[in-house]
């Protein structure tokens, strides 16, 4: 039988899937060719029949071309393509369209032989009909170590897709065809390998990518130089324009052509799932060693062993994209910090390096492999992201100082996180590589702001302020003159003491304090810093407390610190001022006192406030009988002196060109608060207290024995605030008087007499004014009380027998006579001639609110030095008495009358610079 009929008969046979058939056929001696046999199975054999029907087929037929000799020639089988002519058989050859063995859609080498091609062809047309990759693997699995080219095709198109689509994620259904699969290049196929376990949302498989790696990226890495190849084929040009362009950006050494391998792209994946889930990044990278740790299975027997020395290199680019994604990782949990250290030795066991300390033990000494010259070589721009993988990068190459200066960090991000600062390993690196002072110290703020709340014992504070040097110095044993490195290195270490003893008072950590800063010789700050630091947390806590009671918040906590610290400063003024303020503080607790637009006094205001004193009058305002706690009001305002808080005092002072003296604003404190009291009186209308307080209480706060001429002086020319006091007292109408109308008067003039002699020229004429009209209605009530008794008297003369009413008269005539006839028979006179003859009353008539004593000790003074306590209760005159130059009752019209013309002269005379008229 002709050729063309017997290639008739295999397409029947092939077509029917009639495999013995075709056995037969092809056993006789040069009936088909190897080549055409595989072609016309290719064509015709239907590609759900099952392999198993046809795999001992193609042994025998690659077996029978391969060795002629040995094969036995069969009787040729009778078939009905025998009745066929040899033309029309070659017309229906010609006809038939029979594909050819190399796929073109695929690029393999021009070596490979033909049941290779025909295996990897028909594996394409299987899947793509069927779908079914097990029927291509029970076609090939046969045939695995018939070539190298198909051992490579399986291994890295054939593995993978048979692990992803069945054994690994089965639920998630066919992902690729073989024929896109085996197109795919780079970071695409990457992420379809690999995007399944990367996506799954249960947590507790997080190990399913370090599987996927070994078993699904590995051997797919395996084909990486067919894939180059075809790459190269496709576009030599193209992809040599990029790798220039690539390798100029990344400056990478021309050995490694790392942009140009697959494994980039791996890399490349585990930095953006560091970034997007750090817990399965961490899980991938400590349970995959890279490049040398792939999962070839059962086909893994007989491979071509990659070369070492790029396989080094690939190790390292991997260790590299572990540190990067430490770096670039945007958690900063404690599971973070865990997992970070748990790639920091894995990277360093692959890199044969020693193991990172553990993370509890970092202040030790671990700084030991970070040079000053590393340090000086890094860069911001090295924390970028696109730099991270950098062959270049000093900061995340593994290296020893690379990973000796994370684990630095690392053991920082640690310690602030125990500290309650929570924060990224990238964010703590930039802080202690390229961060400000400025900035260093607001984290340092940070830092001991969370700590202040929580309530720790000694044990605590001491571990925390041994954290907190070391986080300033990771070379906290090293040469004190060398430059510090550390998370808080711009941080003076007199400023870090001081902000640790600023978070100890405010955390009530006082023994500890006083330990470290106070009783020991070599104390980290001096004794100056140390008051500074202490008065300043004291105020710092009295500024933000809502009540001034001092067993409660703010003051009381002030109140402790001052009390703890007072021993080891007992000279300080400062000490002395805060505790005074303390103390005026919690009297003024005890009032209910309101600002402006209703705000509720707090203990700031009192040092904001630009006269503090003045708080004073509003308690006594919005405090009913406040006034007369007055003694109560004067130790405050004596605390308020002692604090330094009467500003209103300086300036009295500075414009009296009078020496700033604690005795001359005490004295002007005790007036001012007296005279606010004064003032609260007369507003709700206690016209006694007031008139007590004034004769009382500004009386004693005048000129004393023991004071000295200067002060004396002083006090003279300052005194605005007793006149004014006096005068107001004195013109106030009380409503209340009663039948002591005519006392109510006598008081007033004699206050308005002591406003009379206190006040400045410039006030006299008010005062004068209020002077006559309370003088005319004395004389008014003095007439009227006359009349009164004349009457009473005439009334009398009729009802009693006897001469009486006339002798009576006739004596309380003789006893008015010779001060009235006196005035009557001299010329009229004007006010001050009137003042002149009056003032040779005075050394009979001392004003009440004037002491005596001074007036006879120093009868030299002027008139307006005078003492003003001890009014005379005797006879203002001779005529004044019972009878003529004998003893007598004083009659209370002419002691009224005496104290009025006695006031008044020595109101006047002080004006006119009389000489004052001496006792005899």
């Amino acid at each position: 039988m002709a050729n063309p009929q017997i290639i008739l008969a295999a397409v029947r046979h092939a077509s029917n899937a009639d495999i013995p058939a075709l056995s037969q056929l092809v056993e006789w001696p040069d009936a088909l060719r190897l080549e055409l046999t595989l072609r016309i199975l290719l064509t015709y054999l239907p590609e759900g029949t099952e392999p198993g029907l046809y795999v001992d087929f193609l042994h025998e037929l690659y077996d029978a071309q391969s060795n002629p000799e040995s094969h036995i020639t069969p009787s040729f089988p009778q078939y009905p393509e025998q009745d066929i002519s040899e033309d029309e058989a070659r017309v229906r050859v010609r006809r038939l369209r029979l594909t050819p063995l190399l796929n073109p859609k695929a690029q393999y080498d021009q070596e490979t032989d033909s049941l290779t091609l025909f295996l990897l062809h028909q594996a394409h047309k299987i899947d793509a009909e069927t779908g079914s990759l097990s029927l291509v693997c029970q076609l090939l699995e046969p045939f695995l170590n018939h070539s190298d080219v198909l051992h490579a095709w399986m291994m890295s198109n054939l593995l993978p897709l048979l692990r992803l689509d069945y054994e690994y994620h089965p639920q998630s259904g066919t992902s690729h065809s073989l024929e896109d699969f085996e197109r795919l290049d780079g970071s695409i196929a990457i992420q379809s390998l690999l995007s399944k376990a990367a996506q799954r949302n249960d947590q507790r498989n997080t190990r399913d990518v370090g599987r996927d790696l070994r078993g699904l990226v590995g051997p797919w890495m395996y084909g990486e130089t067919t894939r180059k190849r075809r790459k190269l084929s496709h576009g030599r040009r193209r992809q040599s324009l990029i790798t220039a362009v690539r390798a100029t950006e990344d400056e990478l050494p021309a050995e490694e052509e790392q942009l140009s391998s697959d494994w980039s792209h791996v890399n490349e994946w585990l930095l953006d799932l560091g970034i997007r889930d750090f817990a399965r990044a961490v899980d991938a990278m400590t349970q995959w060693d890279g490049p040398r740790d792939v999962d070839y299975g059962n086909w893994g027997a007989g491979i071509q062993q990659v070369d070492e020395e790029e396989l080094g290199i690939q190790t390292r680019r991997y260790s590299q994209a572990g540190l990067a994604a430490l770096y670039a990782t945007n958690d900063s949990s404690l599971e973070t910090i865990i997992g970070s250290h748990r790639v920091l030795s894995q990277t360093a066991r692959l890199m044969e390096l020693d193991e990172p300390q553990d993370l509890k033990r970092s202040d030790a000494p671990i700084a030991s492999g970070v040079s000053q010259e590393y340090l000086g070589s890094l860069s911001p721009a090295h924390l970028l992201h696109n730099a991270l993988l950098r062959s270049t990068n000093p900061l995340t190459s593994p290296t020893v100082s690379a990973v000796s200066l994370f684990n630095l960090v690392l053991a920082s991000c640690y310690k602030l996180l125990n500290l309650g600062n929570i924060k990224t390993s990238r964010s703590v690196a930039e802080l202690a590589l390229f961060g400000t002072g400025a900035h260093q110290v607001a984290e340092l703020k940070k830092t001991l702001y969370t700590l202040k709340a929580e309530k720790m014992d000694e044990k605590l504070w001491a571990s925390i302020r041994r954290q907190m040097l070391w986080l300033r110095n990771w070379e906290h044993q090293s040469n004190e003159r060398e430059e510090a490195r550390g998370v808080f290195s711009k941080v003076a270490k007199t400023d870090l003491e001081i902000e640790l003893l600023r978070a100890m008072l405010e955390g009530s950590c006082y023994s500890l304090a006083e330990d470290i800063y106070c009783k020991q010789t070599n104390s980290p700050l001096s004794k100056d810093t140390v008051e500074s630091t202490v008065l300043n947390a004291a105020l710092s806590a009295y500024d933000a407390a809502s009540n001034g009671n001092r067993t409660r918040g703010g003051v009381r906590k002030a109140s402790e610190i001052i009390s703890t610290f007072r021993n080891y400063f007992p000279t300080s003024i400062n000490f002395a001022q805060t505790t005074a303020l303390l103390s005026a503080t919690h009297a003024m607790s005890f009032y209910s006192l309101t600002l402006q637009h209703g705000v509720p006094f707090q203990p700031v205001n009192i040092r904001a406030h630009k006269d503090p004193m003045s708080l004073i009058g509003k308690i006594l305002s919005q405090n009913p009988r406040s006034y007369a706690h007055l003694d109560n009001l004067l130790e405050i305002g004596q605390n308020l002196v002692t604090a330094g808080l009467t500003d209103n005092m300086q300036d009295l002072l500075a414009a009296s060109n009078v020496q700033r003296d604690p005795q001359q604003q005490a004295l002007i404190a005790r007036r001012r608060i007296t005279r606010m009291a004064i003032e609260a009186a007369l507003e709700e209308d206690d016209f006694d207290t007031a008139y007590s307080y004034v004769v009382n209480r500004l009386a004693t706060e005048q000129l004393r024995p023991n004071t000295s001429d200067s002060l004396q002086d002083s006090a003279t020319v300052q005194d605005d605030i007793s006149w004014r006091a006096a005068y107001a007292a004195g013109r106030y109408l009380t409503s209340n008087a009663g039948n002591s109308t005519l006392r109510r008067l006598e008081q007033r003039m004699e206050l308005l007499s002591q406003a009379l002699l206190l006040a400045p020229p410039s006030a006299l004429s008010e005062v004068l004014t209020v002077w006559q009209k309370c003088e005319q209605q004395v004389t008014a009530l003095i007439a009227k009380e006359t009349e009164e008794e004349q009457k009473w008297d005439e009334k009398g003369d009729h009802k009693v027998p006897g001469g009486f009413a006339a002798d009576a008269i006739s004596i309380a005539q003789k006893a008015r006579d010779p001060s009235r006839g006196a005035l009557i028979e001299e010329a009229p006179v004007g006010l001050f001639d009137m003042a002149r003859g009056a003032a040779a009353t005075l050394s009979k008539n001392a004003f009440p609110l004037r002491g005596s004593q001074k007036m006879a000790s120093s009868p030299a003074k002027g008139l307006h030095e005078r003492p003003l306590s001890g009014i005379s209760t005797g006879s203002s005159d001779e005529g004044s008495v019972g009878g003529a130059g004998g003893p007598g009752r004083v009659r209370k019209r002419d002691m009224v009358s005496s104290m009025v013309t006695g006031g008044l002269a020595s109101g006047i005379g002080w004006v006119i610079g009389a000489p004052p008229v001496r006792q005899e």
